[in-house]
């Protein structure tokens, strides 16, 4: 992040949210809505100051709300910029900071700032989000936790420190239990398999095992999904060190009122026992989603969504990064679940797609493309509604527009014409027939 934050072409706008995006490949114009830090941006040098008086707390989000933060203080010790914010919602105003401040970087009149940009292409990589149900008690029982609240718990800069504690008591867990599949693999809630949550399973699991050799860990799973090089042997390994995988499904979790501790209830498959446990924490393997802006960033990019609610690429198979706007390419999670390498190669391929136009100057596109005819239209209008595209409009005399940049020549609207008042370039009606006339005597 470093390396991006002081490369002379590139401007990082934290805190910040696309609102429109206008145009075309080469031509995009995007409207940004700068939130207020109030704290000036360019005064700044992140030396902490501020944080260091600031008499409020709130939880810290980046810990997953498991440690506290100030109400001006910075996401974490590694963000970038190193800029820090206020939150208004919990600031009671005491000014504390502005007396602290030596350069003078604290702006309680910070308003919402709008800007233009000019871009050639656009690259979406807005990642995802957790499922957060109520599934097995989380967000009831206090020593339920899921995989990313664990990952800041074993984290050396985490709320323990990268020390091992449950946060009813503080006391570390000896005897823990995964859980894998949490809202996924359920066609009542996400029938898709999230990709990473068997080998983040291993993975923490394993880490606890090599800090704390006598801890008792049990993974329960549907299946386990190790597929990748080296993940099969990174499985072999983690049994090796002890953790216990179980197929089959937790049926019931309670929570003992006195210790805190947590009853399980548990049928391995192949058995028709009921097992019944005490652990001392449960961590849960839940579901990626697409995150929460998606909906709102396919609307103002005019982006298709796959039924799994991440944003749809042009082909799933031959072109998984391109999209069905020009100029628009999607990687890493936003276009659907992955795992980190995956992802980084999707992010580089994007973004070598992304500069291929910009380095020419140029877009280069075939010409078979829709052709309308207003003699012959009807104006139904039915052409418009069939285009998976978008590129079919009207103009103000009521007659049919077809965008050039957004065609992609597929034909659909020439088919479902009832009128024939829209053809595709070089595969016009009176050309087959041509052909057609030419053909048929040589068969006979």
């Amino acid at each position: 992040m470093l390396e991006t934050n002081r490369h002379p072409n590139i401007e990082i706008l934290s805190y910040s949210e696309v609102t429109n995006v206008d145009g075309y490949i080469g031509n995009f114009r995007v409207t940004v809505k700068r939130k207020p830090r109030f704290v000036i941006e360019k005064m700044c040098t992140g030396c902490g100051a501020c944080a260091e008086v600031c008499p409020v707390f709130t939880p810290n989000y980046f810990d997953e709300n498991l440690s506290a933060r100030r109400a001006i203080d910075i996401s974490f010790a590694q963000a970038v910029p190193a800029i820090y914010d206020i939150d208004r919602k919990v600031c009671v105003e005491c000014f504390a900071c502005v007396d602290v401040c030596e350069e003078d970087a604290i702006d309680f009149s910070q308003q919402e700032e709008i800007i233009e940009l000019f871009v050639g292409t656009i690259t979406v990589a807005t990642g995802w989000d957790l499922y957060k149900g109520d599934d097995y008690g989380y967000g009831i029982y206090d020593n339920v936790l899921n995989q990313i609240e664990l990952e800041r718990i074993l984290a050396p800069n985490g709320p323990t420190y990268g020390h091992l504690k449950r946060p009813s008591d503080g006391k570390r867990p000896t005897k823990i239990l995964f859980i894998n599949c949490v809202g996924s693999r359920d066609v009542s809630k996400n029938a898709y398999c999230s990709v990473i949550c068997c080998n983040l399973s291993l993975k923490n699991s394993k880490l606890i095992k090599a800090e704390y050799p006598d801890s008792q860990i049990l993974c329960t799973y549907i299946d386990m999904r190790c597929a990748g090089k080296d993940y099969e042997e990174y499985y072999r390994r983690s049994r090796e060190a002890g953790v216990i995988f179980a197929k089959g499904l937790v049926g019931d979790i309670r929570e003992d009122p006195l210790t805190k501790n947590l009853i399980v209830q548990f049928e391995p498959v192949g058995t028709d026992t009921l097992v019944e446990m005490e652990v001392h924490m449960v961590i849960l393997s839940p579901a990626s989603l697409p995150s929460k802006g998606t909906n709102e960033i396919a609307k103002i990019l005019n982006m298709e969504k796959s039924p799994d609610g991440f944003l749809k690429e042009y082909h799933a198979r031959l072109d998984p990064i391109s999209t069905k706007v020009p100029g628009i390419y999607i990687c890493g999670s936003a276009q659907g679940q992955k795992e980190i390498d995956k992802a980084v190669s999707q992010g580089r391929g994007a973004a070598s797609v992304a500069s291929i136009p910009l380095g020419r100057g140029e877009y280069v596109m075939e010409l078979i493309r829709a052709k309308p005819s207003d003699e012959r239209c009807a104006k139904c209008y039915k052409c418009i509604e069939a285009c998976p595209y978008s590129a079919i409009s009207i103009n103000e005399n009521g007659n049919i527009v077809v965008d050039l940049i957004l065609c992609r020549g597929c034909g659909t609207c020439a088919a479902i014409c009832p009128s024939k008042a829209i053809e595709l370039t070089y595969y016009r009606d009176d050309q087959y027939s041509v052909l057609l006339d030419e053909l048929l005597p040589l068969l006979e």
